[in-house]
This record gives structure tokens, sequence and C-alpha cells, in this order.
């Protein structure tokens, strides 16, 4: 993958994002739009000895990646305008060619809803699927396509913010 790292700045409106085999968009919206840019990063972890030599994790660019290799993604929102905001909430859809890993969506601050459609968000306590069968159970995460972050607090002017999740090439 070449271009792990891009910048968009956001408002109301989805900023969309190539990546090479992958089409997603992250959108981010607050009171006042446009106020809000936004950096999405592709990563892998790296095994590594430390200076205490001690093997430790950090996050590198991908180089080629294959189906079964997990890609953290982080997206970072940088408030460009001279207010604080809130209201702020970041929405990406899960990439195509690629499943959600449960319980890796987080961002200090934030509550975290998932959606199968990217109409419906939930916890995933409450998302549902239905079966060929047509019975309907919960959705597992490998079936949630769109990942939102709403903040919980004001980000100050000039103020940056993190989210990341992890998802699997299929």
């Amino acid at each position: 993958m070449n271009d792990q790292h891009f910048r968009r700045r956001a408002g109301r409106g989805l900023c969309y994002l190539a990546v090479p085999l992958l089409l997603f968009a992250v959108a981010a919206s607050a009171e006042d739009g446009g106020c809000i840019e936004l950096t999405t990063t592709a990563s892998v972890e790296q095994k590594f000895r430390n200076s205490q030599g001690r093997v430790a994790t950090r996050l590198v660019p991908p180089g080629k990646v294959v189906p079964g290799d997990e890609i953290v993604w982080t997206i970072t929102a940088k408030n460009v305008c001279q207010m604080a905001l809130d209201k702020i909430v970041i929405g990406n859809p899960v990439p195509q060619h690629m499943a959600f890993v449960g319980n890796s969506a987080d961002g200090q601050g934030t509550v975290v809803t998932y959606s199968i459609d990217g109409q419906a968000y939930g916890t995933p306590s409450t998302l549902t699927v239905k079966t060929e069968d047509g019975t309907v159970q919960p959705a597992p995460p490998e079936a949630f396509r769109h990942v939102r972050w709403t903040y919980q607090g004001a980000l100050a002017p000039g103020a940056l913010a993190s989210v990341r999740y992890r998802a699997t090439v299929i």
C-alpha cells in the first residue's frame, strides 16, 4: 500500500480518500462546518526490541498486505478554527475487502457506535442480522461496516484528537 497517510478538511460533507485496492470515506461534523481537518493513517504492528532489551510493539506503515493481515486505522481530527467545537462526530466506513475486528474501536472521550448499513447506528449488543433461513441473530463484528465516534467534550482551537480501529484484509 502506498500513500498510507492522507489529509482532508471535513465539514458536514464526506471526504473521499483513495487507497490502492481500497476506497473508503471519512466524515466529520461539528456545530461549525469546515473546522475539522482529518488525517487518516494505515499502519501495521511490528515487534521490536526496545532500549531495555524487551520485546515491544510499534505501528509502522504497511508494506505489501495480503489476506489475513490486520491494519490499524487511525483518524486524527484537528480543530483548525479559532473557537472550541463540541458535538464532534467522526464516521468511517470499514474499507471494502476488509473485516472489522471486534472490540478494536477506541477513542478517548468518545462514545463508539457501529452500523451494518450506514444508516442505523448502535452498540454491538443492539445490532442484528438476518440469517439465510430468515432468523434474526446478534450481528458478528465482521458485519459492522461503519464506525462512528461521538466526542463527549469540546475540542479547543488547534487541538488534536485521535480515534482508531482495526480491520483484517479479506
